[in-house]
């Protein structure tokens, strides 16, 4: 089964929280907490996350993974957390053991060496538009298409982002995601929850 990951908005804005309850209640299971920081900060600050959860039931926690390491979201109560690969290498706390933790990568020699407990990788940007009036500019998918039979040897799951929305299924098809995370392909319509409601019902009839 193939799963929908949503990435939030880098900037909140008013109806955000509103269209993520909507769209917890038409089937979102995976929403990944990623934010801006305050004053130019690249991420958010643990404070500003907390902050920001607080605009959501706290039951709608377990389906959040957060931006962050595992001990920052076992703070935050949240599912699971996005780590970049090179934090999960060499000699880390036991207690990250136990996390739900999927390994951010960039390149797919990345995947290889992950450790045994790590959950799920996130490999991309995938597809990469050259500019707003041209076609999608292939990038990472051209390496992997090639090598698709050797480039994750570990078999780890993997989570494709970067340019994802219905009309790139059939493509990343040869490649076998568990599930691709989108930003783009849901908050850049006027509507999202209906994006969303659209690009879903494509996921779920993945096959």
């Amino acid at each position: 089964m193939l799963h929908l990951w949503l990435i939030t908005p880098s900037d909140d804005f008013s109806a955000e929280f509103d269209d993520i309850e909507q769209m917890f209640s038409r089937g979102l299971s995976r929403l990944i907490l990623q934010k801006r920081g305050r004053n130019g900060a690249t991420q958010a600050s643990e404070a500003d996350y907390e902050r920001w959860l607080l605009g959501l039931p706290m039951e709608c926690r377990d389906r959040i993974w957060v931006r962050g390491t595992p001990d920052m979201a076992e703070r935050l109560e949240v599912h699971g957390c996005i780590c970049e690969c090179g934090k999960l290498l060499g000699d880390v706390p036991r207690r990250w053991w136990r996390s739900n933790t999927v390994a951010l990568c960039s390149k797919p020699e990345e995947i290889v060496g992950l450790p045994p407990w790590v959950a799920e990788a996130m490999l991309g940007p995938v597809f990469q538009p050259l500019s707003a009036t041209e076609p999608v500019q292939d990038l990472l998918f051209e390496q992997l298409k090639m090598g698709v039979d050797g480039f994750n040897p570990e078999k780890i799951p993997l989570v494709l982002f970067g340019g994802m929305d219905e009309e790139c299924l059939e493509l990343v098809k040869p490649l076998a995601p568990a599930g691709i995370a989108t930003l783009g392909g849901i908050w850049n319509y006027a509507d999202p929850v209906n994006a969303f409601i659209k690009l879903k019902r494509a996921v779920d009839s993945f096959a």
